[in-house]
């Protein structure tokens, strides 16, 4: 009963491992060779194992970074985005609006009004499971009395978020 298990699990394993090998064999045999002639170079310095140092060792790299491009321990740019795109996070460009008037809320939609205020903008990445005000930090400005938080996404869309004396 054993000698049947154990024929069954070497069966396996050689199946596993030949399907191994039909899927990666010419990254392990270019590792081979780069291994194999940077020892023959050791021993005999010989300018001809040059040629198959360089392409087994290109070939070596460009495997790591094909695999190194699909594994996701090592994410690319495009598995981030899309990892970004699935947490709350989200840029936005912050106003602050730094004013004397105490009416500004009212004529605020006035874009011309809106321009002669004194406004200051900044990328940021807002967290929308936090409180957004927190995330947003107030720099006074003494010469204004007032200071006006203003978020603006990406389709231009405007969001008062708060108002400082």
């Amino acid at each position: 009963m054993e000698r049947e298990q154990i024929e069954t699990v070497k069966l396996i394993m050689l199946k596993n491992l030949k399907a191994f090998w039909n899927e990666h064999w010419l990254p392990i045999s270019s590792l081979i060779v780069l291994v194999v002639s940077c020892q023959l170079f050791n021993w005999t310095h010989s300018g001809f194992l040059y040629l198959p140092m360089f392409v087994s060792g290109w070939l070596v790299v460009m495997f790591a970074l094909k695999y190194k491009s699909e594994n996701s321990i090592f994410p690319s740019k495009k598995s981030t985005k899309n990892m970004q795109q699935d947490t709350s996070y989200e840029t936005y460009t912050v106003l602050r609006v730094y004013t004397n008037d105490p009416n500004f809320q009212e004529y605020m939609q006035n874009q011309e009004y809106f321009h002669s205020q004194h406004v200051q903008m900044e990328n940021r990445v807002i967290d929308h499971n936090q409180d957004i005000e927190s995330q947003i930090m107030f720099i006074r400005k003494p010469e204004f009395a007032f200071c006006y938080h203003l978020l603006m996404d990406r389709k231009n869309e405007m969001y008062f978020i708060g108002e400082y004396v």
